[in-house]
């Protein structure tokens, strides 16, 4: 798999959002067109309406393919490719409403502005420089007379403009306007760009401190869960062995020293399963997630259903992460859900492992800031580049799913 990292996720989802923005601005022109052409007497098969639904039209499949890509090298390419049929659709569409008569030209603003933002500098230089080639053609074939000169408004008509008028309108109106757009655009871009990569720098570092901290508490954790589970456990085991032998105790008082010690030994068991499963490391997740839901069966009247799915491992932080996801979100359903059951679920593909609880408690109220414990699960799943979704209504009960990278665990990651 190959995993979305840095400024990559972020682009996609600029890019995506300039699609949508596309349709607003197309959609906008046909309806002025809708107005404007029964007014003006204009067919309704001139280019005026059915360019800019072509236009629309080309947005669907881009959008399709950007959705699609994993790599910026070819995310790039392929804006490039709509650009550039983006400009030959335009550069149609300019022919047939008048060429250089009319104000062509500027139709091509927001390609140039899009492209130099978006794509590397020599892709933006490339785009830039195929509108000004694309213009120029369509005016000096019009001049020549191999097109056709084509009339936007009925009964207008359009001699051909002089060769001086011509040329002007294209170093003029096209090559040195697109020229200083691509220009001032490439310079801002530039300084936006050297801002975006020194704050991704620092989020790397954050990231990796962060992930660096995540890996140290687990090993902590690790360590003093030992401890609890094979030298405090068997300290107290040894004192109820010792207990048991004393002689010259009252029975009752003994019984109700036994109980107590008993309660101390369940409770440190259940502290170092809670900290950090020997399970974990020997069997894997899906097990450890099934003793902890005996033990919380234990211990609480909540009634918990597994479908879990056994034969893979994961990364040893990984798999600490989403045990503590799992151990987290049923502590949420036990101290505030008011549910009487709920069922967690374990599936991985190739991509990304999905686990996910869900209750029949009483749900979260319409925008309920998260607690500590659901912005604890959210923090860390963000810094393995997961993700964290709620789907609750009031009364409805609560899911909540997680997913990150399914990343295999080597020998050398088991402790």
């Amino acid at each position: 798999m190959v995993k979305e990292k840095g400024t990559f996720p972020e682009l996609k989802r600029t890019i995506l959002k300039t699609i949508f923005a596309r349709r607003i601005t197309l959609g906008a022109f046909v309806a002025v067109a809708l107005i404007v052409m029964p007014i003006a007497g204009i067919s309704w098969f001139n280019p005026l309406f059915y360019a800019p639904l072509a236009w629309f039209g080309l947005t669907f499949p881009f959008q399709y393919l950007v959705k699609r890509q994993k790599r910026e090298g070819t995310l790039h390419w392929i804006h490039a490719s709509y650009f550039i049929a983006e400009a030959v659709l335009i550069t149609l569409f300019v022919h047939l409403t008048g060429g250089s008569q009319w104000i062509g030209n500027s139709f091509y603003i927001f390609t140039v502005i899009y492209a130099n933002f978006f794509l590397p500098e020599a892709q933006g230089y490339l785009v830039t420089g195929l509108v000004v080639l694309l213009y120029t053609l369509v005016v000096m074939l019009e001049y020549a007379g191999i097109l056709p000169q084509c009339t936007l408004f009925p009964g207008m008509v359009l001699p051909r403009a002089s060769l001086s008028y011509n040329v002007a309108t294209i170093l003029v109106g096209t090559a040195t306007i697109y020229g200083v757009i691509t220009y001032t655009v490439r310079s801002f871009t530039n300084i936006y760009q050297s801002k975006n990569r020194v704050l991704s720098r620092q989020r790397e570092r954050l990231s990796e401190l962060s992930l660096r901290l995540v890996s140290v508490q687990n090993d902590e954790r690790q360590h003093i869960a030992h401890e609890l589970h094979d030298n405090i456990g068997q300290m107290l085991a040894a004192v109820k062995l010792q207990l048991a032998s004393l002689k010259g105790i009252d029975e009752g008082r003994q019984c109700e020293i036994m109980g107590i010690v008993d309660q101390a030994i369940a409770r440190t068991r259940i502290l170092a399963h809670s900290l950090r499963p020997p399970l974990l490391d020997d069997l894997g997740l899906a097990p450890s997630l099934r003793r902890l839901v005996q033990m919380v069966e234990e211990g609480t009247n909540l009634r918990i259903t597994t479908d879990l799915e056994d034969g893979f491992r994961l990364d040893s932080n990984m798999e600490s992460l989403l045990f503590y996801v799992i151990r987290e979100a049923l502590a949420n359903v036990e101290h505030h859900a008011r549910a009487h059951r709920a069922t967690i679920r374990l599936r991985h593909s190739e991509e990304s492992v999905i686990v996910s609880v869900e209750d029949d408690g009483i749900g979260l109220p319409a925008d309920t800031p998260f607690g500590l414990g659901l912005r604890g699960i959210e923090e860390r799943v963000e810094l393995v580049g997961g993700s964290m979704t709620i789907d609750s209504s009031p009364g409805q009960g609560t899911k909540i799913t997680v997913e990150v990278p399914y990343e295999k665990g080597a020998p050398s990651d088991r402790r």
